[in-house]
């Protein structure tokens, strides 16, 4: 009996921290996978954006960057073509060292 006892006082003394460390788990077991998912749905894109995409995309992100410059171009890319900050950027950097 004490052994139950023992064992439901500390339940309720510390069912506060008990949630808490039990959301912190699932949370970051969420963001896990996620990211996981992420970084597969980036791969499949990458693979099926077909050469022409690319080269209409290349051409305008060049015709953009002439115009307005590296972070308006980067902007433009993230916001109307649904590309990541790093994708942007080099796709940018690359066209630089073409010129």
């Amino acid at each position: 009996m004490m052994i139950f006892f023992s064992f439901s006082e500390f339940w309720t003394n510390n069912i506060g921290a008990i949630f808490t460390v039990t959301a912190l788990i699932v949370l970051v077991s969420d963001i896990y996978l996620k990211d996981k998912k992420i970084k597969t749905l980036r791969e499949e894109l990458k693979n099926s954006a077909s050469q022409e995409y690319q080269d209409e995309l290349a051409a305008l992100a060049k015709e953009k960057l002439e115009s307005e410059g590296d972070m308006k171009t980067i902007k433009y890319l993230r916001e109307h073509k649904g590309m990541s900050m790093v994708d942007a950027k080099q796709l940018v950097d690359s066209l630089k060292k073409e010129d």
